[in-house]
């Protein structure tokens, strides 16, 4: 009976300070201290598998941008759509500072878990040398295309140049031509007329005796080209050839109330003169 009122009485005792001990200060404070830190712990605990889980996602993205960069390289080889190639390379930059600073971010969560902090480190430090790898191809494409822009600039004033050579040396040529072909067109020119004595007299063609004069008035004969004058027909009872011309380069041929000269030969026809006058009656 003694030993159990002694157990009862140690027991009150130790209930008794356990209750002291609960109400006191110092225990309530020691108690929300050890809350704080498991607060604080699952807090790091839920930073660390987020930073695991952003680590994921920026190589995920890397792999991503290296895919894209494939696709951008191809059409840089063979595609002229320059503007879309700068474009695609803007959202792949925005796409690299994205992941640098969630990399960046990274710092103070894993200092803080502290669960294999080292690791971690190396993927991070891992992770931002591709970045910064990235940032250079970047930059070293968007410098690539302002020179080729600026290599196409010169070479389309090249080319502009070029067609105004040309389009100056056909000018030239046509003007050339033009003015060659008039000579040729001037130097095959020829001139010829029928008509009585009487009338060639009248027109001032030949001279009061009736010799043909030196100087005759050009617009009123017919003028022809004499690659193109073979024969001239005249309907008429007689026909005479006042001027000069070769006898052995045409052939006057007498029809029935028809003459026909054929010019056998126009050069040395015309070589003389370059005016014919054909007396008619």
């Amino acid at each position: 009976m003694k030993k159990t009122l002694t157990i009862v009485s140690v027991a009150l005792v130790a209930l008794i300070f356990s209750s002291c001990v609960e109400n006191s200060k110092k225990y309530q404070a020691l108690l929300a201290e050890k809350q704080a830190v498991e607060v604080q712990k699952t807090e790091v605990e839920n930073q660390y598998n987020a930073a695991i889980g952003i680590i994921n996602d920026v190589e995920n993205n890397l792999q991503a941008i290296r895919d894209a960069e494939g696709m951008l390289l191809v059409q840089q080889e063979g595609s002229t759509q320059r503007e879309q190639i700068v474009s695609e390379l803007l959202q792949i930059k925005e796409a690299m500072a994205a992941n640098r600073a969630r990399l960046d971010s990274l710092s103070t969560v894993i200092e803080k878990s502290g669960r294999n902090a080292g690791n971690l480190r190396v993927q991070i430090k891992k992770l931002q040398d591709q970045i910064a790898e990235k940032d250079q191809m970047i930059a070293d494409l968007q410098n690539t295309i302002v020179v080729k822009e600026k290599e196409i600039a010169e070479l389309n004033t090249q080319v502009e140049d070029l067609h105004k050579d040309i389009d100056d040396a056909n000018a030239a040529i046509a003007a050339i031509t033009n003015e060659k072909i008039a000579t040729i067109n001037e130097m095959n020119q020829v001139y010829y007329i029928n008509a009585t004595k009487k009338e060639l007299k009248e027109m001032g063609i030949l001279t009061k005796k009736f010799i043909l004069r030196e100087s005759v008035p050009t617009e009123l004969f017919i003028k022809a080209d004499k690659r193109e004058l073979n024969e001239i027909s005249y309907t008429a009872k007689k026909a005479v050839i006042l001027s000069n011309h070769p006898a052995s380069s045409y052939t006057l041929v007498k029809g029935d109330g028809t003459y026909t000269l054929q010019i056998t030969d126009p050069d040395t026809f015309w070589s003389v003169t370059r005016y014919l006058v054909v007396f008619t009656k």
